[in-house]
């Protein structure tokens, strides 16, 4: 079984309408859509048990109070994995917290899935293009129209993905520290 950790940022439905456009337009190749908009707290891995995963989610959210967050910068990043280049919605406030709540996260029963050959840059992902300049060109629009995007991560979630059938969430834990 492969668990991810996700945070879904409580978003204005103009917002959010406009994430999904982009992410409908642009991201055919996404892992698991059907999420929705997401910033990913740990990538899928199959590290630990759904048990385990979910107390180990309870200690940190109990420790982490909910994050107000502004995304403002779209930032195109290659994936070194499949060539292609993410285009990615990324916050100028709360990037630190996320930061941090990843790094908690990625201890105790997942501490041995954290990838230390990739920086972690808190994100919504808008986009996965082929083309690295068509990515850069669509950061740049993006980046033209100044987004102003606030938010609020009230929760985190456990998610059960294979790859075969939908991703189902297995807990939803409040963020009350």
């Amino acid at each position: 079984m492969t668990l991810a950790v996700l945070g879904r940022p409580r978003l204005k439905a103009a917002d959010a309408a406009w994430i999904t456009a982009l992410r409908d337009r642009h991201g055919k190749a996404l892992a698991a859509p059907e999420i929705g908009p997401h910033v990913t707290l740990v990538f899928p891995t199959g590290a630990t048990d759904a048990t385990t995963a979910t107390g180990h989610l309870a200690m940190v959210a109990g420790e982490t109070p909910p994050l107000d967050l502004a995304f403002r910068c779209a930032l195109p990043v290659p994936d070194p994995d499949s060539g292609d280049t993410f285009v990615y919605l990324v916050p100028d406030e709360g990037f630190s917290t996320l930061v941090r709540l990843h790094d908690r996260l990625y201890s105790g029963p997942f501490a041995e899935a954290l990838r230390l050959d990739l920086p972690y840059i808190p994100h919504i992902t808008l986009g996965r293009i082929a083309e690295a300049k068509l990515a850069r060109a669509l950061a740049d629009d993006l980046n033209g129209q100044e987004p102003e995007i606030g938010a609020r991560l009230e929760t985190v979630e456990l998610f059960r993905l294979d790859g075969k059938e939908p991703a189902r969430r297995l807990a939803e834990v409040a963020l009350r520290g």
